[in-house]
């Protein structure tokens, strides 16, 4: 699940939960983390072959151990190691990276998501994210088209945590660029960049270039970013090739006096390196925040295409709500609508599913 950030560029890493050291001492590592749990209520349509529960628990548990050395140059080098702490994780790190930084501005080497993601604006979210409440409205393909709904409600790529380096520069004025090189963004040390045929192919030499402000124009606090991606397709054996894939983003959020209000924008082209494979995702909100409450209202859409256009459209209201009962101590809550609709090109009329429903959260922070 996404860390949702507001009124801000996500160019301040988390790995800074440990002071830097003395020039004269090795690196000593911090410890933090996060525990989130979530319990949802939804009454969602069933199909012939699909029949939801109407209730679920999530959880979102990471274990964070940073630190950081300033050398006797002036240069800082610092570690973030992120630990899934779930007993279903698909891997037992979410993200871990080095990195060195002085007044040249900050480069990061590992596994970690690229600048699309670091530098992005969405929709203000308070207490729950757009990802935590689209997550109990169940993603299950029901009429066995060949993309699903649920593909799109992220429009910052967050989770390619693959192998990468990642320049950012310095903030001038509010301004700072940044571009990440991730050579194989399926995971892996090297990308072989010849296929066996199209099912067994994939992406590499992924490049990002993005540019972000985040200021203050009078009273109004502004926060905007642009990005683009690109990645090769591999080459097949006996020729031809998969295509290559693009996407980009733009986002904004505005401030003032404890209004917030704001969106994401993204599209993916030859998703996955299919042609024609094609995904936009957008949502648009308003937050207020003031003392330890916060409330927002957001509105989701995300639309795909498949090279056969078949169609999907996902669209998702959701009214969010957090309380600080104290230091690192949140409870949340989200009251949503959903709905999922494939169009079929030939052969079947267009079928949809909708509900609504709750979601409460506990979320620590340590």
């Amino acid at each position: 699940m996404k860390k949702v950030l507001l009124g801000t560029s996500a160019l301040i890493a988390a790995g800074l939960l440990a002071a830097p050291a003395s020039a004269a001492e090795k690196i000593k590592l911090g410890i933090g983390g996060k525990l989130e749990s979530y319990f949802g209520v939804v009454s969602q349509d069933d199909t012939a072959g699909y029949d939801p529960t109407m209730t679920g628990i999530n959880t979102d548990t990471e274990v964070y151990f940073t630190g950081a050395t300033t050398l006797d140059n002036g240069l800082t080098v610092g570690a973030v190691i992120q630990l899934e702490a779930e007993t279903d994780a698909a891997t037992n790190a979410d993200e871990q990276y080095a990195y060195i930084e002085g007044a040249f501005g900050r480069i990061m080497a590992g596994q970690k998501d690229g600048v699309l993601s670091q530098f992005a604006h969405e929709a203000p979210q308070y207490g729950l994210a757009d990802d935590d409440v689209a997550a109990f409205f169940a993603p299950g393909n029901q009429f066995g088209s060949g993309i699903s709904y649920f593909q799109g409600v992220d429009t910052t790529l967050a989770g390619q945590d693959n192998s990468s380096i990642t320049y950012i520069s310095p903030s001038l004025a509010g301004f700072s660029i940044g571009a990440t090189y991730m050579p194989n963004p399926s995971g892996g040390m090297q990308a072989n960049t010849v296929a066996s045929s199209v099912a067994t192919a994939n992406q590499h030499d992924q490049w990002e270039v993005a540019a972000a402000y985040n200021g203050d124009l009078g009273a109004v606090n502004v926060g905007v970013d642009a990005a683009y991606l690109h990645s090769s397709g591999d080459d097949i054996v006996g020729g031809g090739s998969i295509e290559d894939a693009t996407a980009w983003r733009a986002g904004l959020v505005l401030g003032f006096a404890g209004f917030q209000v704001g969106g994401g924008y993204l599209r993916q082209d030859d998703v996955g390196g299919v042609d024609d494979a094609q995904q936009t995702t957008w949502n648009a909100g308003v937050g207020y925040k003031t003392g330890p409450y916060g409330v927002s209202l957001v509105y989701l859409a995300s639309d795909g295409e498949a090279p056969n256009d078949d169609e999907s459209e996902y669209r998702q209201v959701s009214l969010h709500g957090s309380y600080a009962m104290g230091p690192g101590v949140t409870l949340g809550a989200a009251l949503f609508w959903a709905e999922g609709e494939f169009d079929r090109a030939v052969g079947a009329d267009p079928e949809s599913v909708e509900g609504t429903g709750g979601v409460v959260g506990l979320q620590l922070a340590f």
